[in-house]
């Protein structure tokens, strides 16, 4: 008998790969250098500025005056406590949501893939769009609301609504809560696809019923999952400016007010272009700090999918 020994030889790499390989990925470097890194050195320069905005010869240093005056400024911590407020109340229903809508469409019922189209739709939408509808249909004189609600009765709870400020805040996180939420059911529908049938069936065999399942198996097994969907809403939610600014523009006397409507205001309104950058990098720093979460979660989950 005889046996043969077959050598695996390495192909030799073609010579003209890696610099294929390098010529497609200068584009991208290009654009993330001039339209992300620059602006952002920039940001963070200008935030130990004293410059207007008009002439580049009229910019002074002023060290952390500017972030000194960002602890005095009681506009811009009442924005800070909006932001947060957008935080919390933006990811609890966004994760709430997106996590109970793909439980139910887990269990396939007529036309459940119309209805998750139809979730898909408002995330493809213009967020400028978007607040000018919102401005239009909740005008206290000639929106389409108030009508409503007095036509069937419910005349008491018209109002001025946007200019109302015990309602415009609300407001504007349960828009952006319909505006995001999609992505996130379209995530955990994901997730959930990928989870192994056995342990359902398992579950079955020792007499679970769906509402254990669900409590028991399918929650703890989206952990990781529930845990990206949460950083991914809170840094997202940090982004919030466009329907703000066009729907309310921070008012009524800033109870919509962000931090980063009032970084637009005194960068380009007040020609305070230093304290607008001084702004817009605290707002910068609590995104990374989440970004900086999101991260290593992602890392931790591939690892422990690739160890499985």
């Amino acid at each position: 008998m005889t046996s043969t020994t077959v050598v695996a030889t390495k192909k030799p790499r073609r010579k003209g790969s890696s610099a294929k390989a390098f010529a497609w990925i200068i584009p991208g470097y290009f654009f993330f250098i001039a339209f992300l890194l620059i602006p952002l050195l920039l940001t963070v320069l200008l935030s130990f500025t004293d410059w207007n905005g008009f002439s580049y010869d009229q910019i002074r240093t002023n060290g952390i005056d500017n972030y000194i005056r960002l602890a005095k400024d009681t506009v811009f911590l009442q924005a800070l406590v909006h932001n947060v407020a957008f935080l919390l109340g933006s990811v609890v229903l966004k994760t709430v949501l997106a996590l109970a809508l793909a439980l139910a469409f887990r269990r396939a019922f007529p036309l459940s893939n119309l209805f998750q189209g139809i979730f898909l739709v408002p995330t493809t939408l213009s967020l400028v769009v978007v607040g000018i509808v919102l401005k239009f249909v909740l005008d206290p004189n000639n929106g389409l609301i108030n009508p409503l609600l007095t036509s069937i009765g419910l005349g008491s709870f018209a109002g001025s609504w946007l200019a109302d400020p015990s309602r415009a805040l609300p407001i504007l996180i349960f828009l952006d809560v319909w505006v995001g939420f999609g992505l996130y059911l379209f995530i955990f529908l994901s997730s959930m696809s990928s989870l192994p049938g056995d342990v359902f069936e398992a579950a079955k065999v020792d007499g679970a019923g769906s509402w254990k399942e669900t409590i028991y198996v399918t929650i703890p097994m989206l952990a990781d999952t529930i845990k990206l969907v949460v950083l991914l809403a809170a840094i997202d939610s940090l982004k919030v400016f466009a329907t703000i600014y066009v729907s309310t523009g921070g008012g009524p006397n800033h109870a919509t007010e962000v931090l980063s409507t009032w970084a637009f205001f005194q960068a380009f309104s007040g020609n305070q272009v230093g304290y607008g950058s001084a702004i817009l990098v605290v707002l910068l720093v609590i995104t990374l700090i989440l970004a900086f979460f999101y991260t290593r979660q992602s890392r931790a989950d591939r690892k422990s999918g690739d160890s499985k």
